[in-house]
């Protein structure tokens, strides 16, 4: 009987988590890697050079990457970016030219002449993967690749990037999709982290799927939880994510708000308020946040269970809630749900 086997990268701003599933082995046992993120290992790269700097690749995360960027100028040296790289501080390519990035498609003049270092952009290093894998003997062919990444999307002009974002999870609640279908085999042209991921995911010749990092967290939070509805809170170091699942498995209603602006009364308070379809889109946009929708309101007390994950969880000790550790691993719960995601799509749960 073929063992189904996926690989699944959930990449997030700290951690990038790496789970190779194979359906032959308990979850427990399968080979996982949590490693610094691309865009804190980039920034690391550029910390430590001393001399100007081409970053040539794909769309990455931003955060470090762009804080490291910004140090690099102040330091004096110059710093150019291929289009394509340049995306990761900024979509709009000249606000990243205001930053004082020269962006060009090769090394701009002098750079030869006063010595300069290339630096690789991307959120996906296979390679890295793979040579860990070989190492220890773990065979590197899966039946799918499955990745994660926060996504933004590029907003059309005049549209804010808070409102676009919601807009798109808007989308998802409107249209009933199962919790375990917030995944795309094409991403849309707007979501440019993601199309970068395809691309060179397109290049393995392998099944893929690619999610959003939020989504991923849903999915991967409800395994093994059966009861409906159910609520999934993933507390991020940016963003905190309430979705409402409903007893189709449908996602039902999310509120996403900035995790900072948060306290543990608030947060609960939302979500209590939230299940009686007392929080407006509205009020959450004005505070700061993205915005809420939901379909229909269930009443708290319908609730079978509110799941919590994320780097902040803990936020919500204390409460009536259970921490999500699927595979006993809450730095794996994106992971499990890009697996389940992929399996999904097969047909196999």
């Amino acid at each position: 009987m073929h063992h189904f086997r996926v690989l699944a990268v959930d990449v997030g701003m700290g951690t990038q988590d790496v789970l190779m599933y194979d359906s032959s082995r308990n979850l427990e046992n399968c080979t996982k890697m949590v490693l610094p993120s691309p865009t804190r290992a980039v920034a690391a790269r550029l910390r430590r050079l001393r001399c100007h700097v081409f970053l040539r690749g794909e769309t990455m995360g931003g955060g470090p990457l762009t804080a490291a960027v910004a140090e690099h100028l102040r330091r004096g040296y110059r710093v150019a970016m291929t289009p394509r790289a340049a995306m990761s501080l900024r979509d709009d390519l000249e606000q990243v030219r205001a930053m004082g990035v020269e962006v060009c498609e090769s090394p701009p003049e002098g750079f030869e002449e006063e010595g300069y270092q290339v630096v690789e952009t991307g959120d996906l290093n296979l390679e890295l993967f793979r040579s860990v894998a070989e190492q220890v003997e773990e065979d590197f062919e899966f039946d799918c690749i499955a990745v994660a990444v926060q996504d933004h999307g590029r907003a059309p002009p005049g549209v804010p990037d808070r409102v676009f974002r919601f807009e798109n999870l808007q989308r998802l609640v409107e249209e009933g999709k199962h919790v375990l279908e917030l995944c795309f085999t094409s991403p849309p042209e707007h979501f440019t982290r993601m199309k970068a991921v395809e691309r060179v995911l397109r290049k393995t010749g392998s099944r893929y799927l690619v999610a959003d990092t939020k989504l991923a967290a849903v999915a991967g939070a409800l395994h093994g939880v059966e009861e409906r509805p159910a609520v999934a809170v993933d507390i991020g170091n940016g963003h905190t994510l309430v979705a409402l699942v409903d007893e189709q498995n449908r996602l039902a209603g999310v509120l996403e708000h900035h995790t900072h602006m948060l306290s543990r009364e608030r947060l609960m308070e939302l979500i209590r308020r939230f299940l009686k379809g007392e929080v407006s889109n509205r009020e959450v946009y004005e505070e700061g946040g993205h915005g809420c929708v939901i379909a229909e309101a269930p009443g708290i007390e319908a609730v079978r269970g509110i799941v919590v994950t994320g780097p902040h969880r803990r936020m919500l000790a204390g409460e009536r809630v259970v921490f999500a550790a699927p595979g006993g691993d809450v730095m794996l719960t994106g992971a499990v749900g890009l697996v389940d995601m992929a399996l999904h799509a097969e047909g196999l749960v």
